[in-house]
């Protein structure tokens, strides 16, 4: 006589399976995967280069509440990770990073860009301190290549002085040669007739 296996009921396999993971969590955290681990690492280097959150923040220039703006999160998950030591997610971290390295690429990108209300505004503000850059970077390089232009000919009339200078050096030292030769000529004739 073969008894047939009664179906478990789904609320007792669930309740089942929440007891297992209430267990598992009891006995001890889970463990990090090596993707996890090379996100830390990761994190671990951007702090070590760009400073804690709120040294990121200051130097920004930016209150908490616009910084959470910056990076679309809400103030109190700013807040959390700051009191926590720095506990914020990786991707923020590399969001910082991309925006630290944006800022230096692109002096007129502000974070008011990001958080302003007009983004075509600041957009257009961004642009003509950018083309203002390029003008007087223009203005500096118009001067320098006309130092360069003096340089060259102050450099064109000195090898001509110089060439003539060679000119007049080798003229008198075959006069001087040749009175050098005019005396000794002298002499011998003056010594022979004596």
């Amino acid at each position: 006589m073969e008894t047939e296996a009664q179906p478990i009921p789904p609320d007792l396999f669930e309740n089942d399976v929440l007891n297992e993971s209430f267990e598992e969590e009891e006995v001890g955290p889970r463990s990090k995967t090596s993707l996890r681990m090379n996100y830390e690492a990761q994190v671990t280097v951007m702090r070590r280069q760009m400073g804690s959150l709120e040294s990121v923040r200051l130097d920004l220039g930016l209150s908490q509440r616009k910084m959470a703006q910056l990076l679309m999160v809400d103030p109190s998950s700013w807040t959390r990770w700051t009191k926590q030591g720095d506990e914020a997610p990786p991707h923020i971290w590399r969001a910082l990073q991309w925006y630290m390295v944006l800022r230096e690429k692109i002096p007129g990108l502000t974070p008011h860009y990001f958080t302003g209300t007009n983004p075509q505004v600041l957009h257009q503000k961004a642009l003509a301190e950018l083309d203002q850059e390029r003008d007087q970077r223009l203005q500096q390089q118009a001067l320098l290549e006309q130092k360069l232009d003096l340089l060259l000919s102050e450099k064109a009339n000195l090898e001509a002085n110089l060439n003539r200078f060679k000119k007049d050096l080798n003229f008198h030292r075959k006069m001087s040669i040749f009175f050098l030769l005019l005396s000794l000529c002298w002499a011998t004739l003056t010594f022979i007739g004596k």
